[in-house]
């Protein structure tokens, strides 16, 4: 298994599109800051639309799963994992003697690894970035700010296991990177759009309608896409614990139980 994982760990890093991914990563960085500068700054839009930008909101923009570099960060991986199956890489492991539940989970630990690490690289020179140019928030920052600021780059990454969990289960169910890209894409912009319409019947609900008021409010936190609650609240109670952890954790415990299942019946030729 330790052997599996520095093999692939080592194959991705030395694969040219991640080196594409890195710049990529780098270059969307230092444009965002520079763009909202640009026009909440020098145009003075901040003061037409009435919205509040701080480096706080680009840090946790920039970790935004269907968004920007969010999403190309995920695409390219998942081409670069594929490569394994296209190349007959798989084959020759299982040929070798590899399980099949080591060859996945070592597919799974590796996207991972490489998710976290690149997006919180990412996210953290656009903090640096956006500091040149913002307040990190409106308030005085806090030592408890700081504590709610680790928990919520805790929070992301357990996002990320996530994703590399759906990345890896699509990687072993669909016959080439194609397909498995454009399925990404599309659950990704699915329940990105799914979030926008239930954020805004959830700003026009009643907040006396319990019921309806109260599955809204379930359902818009849940949206690990686009979390209304990392990084948007001043400390972190039970519930907002329960709204990150549990569809995180279940979600890639599901991603990874389908995953191992199909690809332990797969017919790698």
């Amino acid at each position: 298994m330790r052997e599996l994982l520095k093999t692939d760990l080592k194959r991705v890093l030395k694969d040219k599109l991640f080196l594409v991914l890195c710049i990529i990563a780098v270059a969307f960085a230092l444009f965002m800051p520079l763009l909202f500068k640009l026009l909440f700054g020098i145009m003075e839009m901040e003061d037409m639309l009435g919205m509040v930008v701080d480096a706080k909101t680009l840090l946790f923009s920039a970790f935004m799963p269907g968004d920007n570099f969010g999403l190309i960060c995920a695409v390219l991986l998942t081409i670069i994992l594929c490569k394994d199956f296209s190349q007959g890489t798989i084959r020759n492991k299982i040929i070798c003697g590899k399980k099949r539940s080591h060859v996945f989970l070592s597919l799974f630990i590796t996207a991972c690894i490489i998710l976290c690490a690149v997006m919180l690289a990412h996210a953290l020179l656009t903090l640096g970035v956006s500091l040149c140019f913002f307040e990190y928030q409106a308030t005085e920052f806090t030592a408890a700010d700081f504590g709610t600021l680790m928990l919520s780059l805790l929070f992301e990454m357990f996002v990320y296991a996530f994703v590399a969990a759906l990345i890896a289960c699509l990687c072993v169910s669909m016959k080439n990177a194609g397909l498995a890209v454009v399925l990404y894409v599309a659950i990704t912009f699915l329940c990105t759009i799914l979030g926008s319409i239930v954020s805004a019947a959830l700003a026009f609900s009643n907040p006396d309608d319990t019921f309806t008021h109260g599955l809204l409010t379930f359902l818009n936190n849940i949206n690990l896409f686009v979390s209304p609650v990392i990084g948007n609240v001043a400390s972190y109670g039970w519930k907002e614990l329960l709204y990150v952890l549990v569809p995180s954790l279940v979600g890639a415990a599901l991603f990874v139980g389908a995953g191992l299942l199909i690809f332990k019946k797969k017919d790698l030729k």
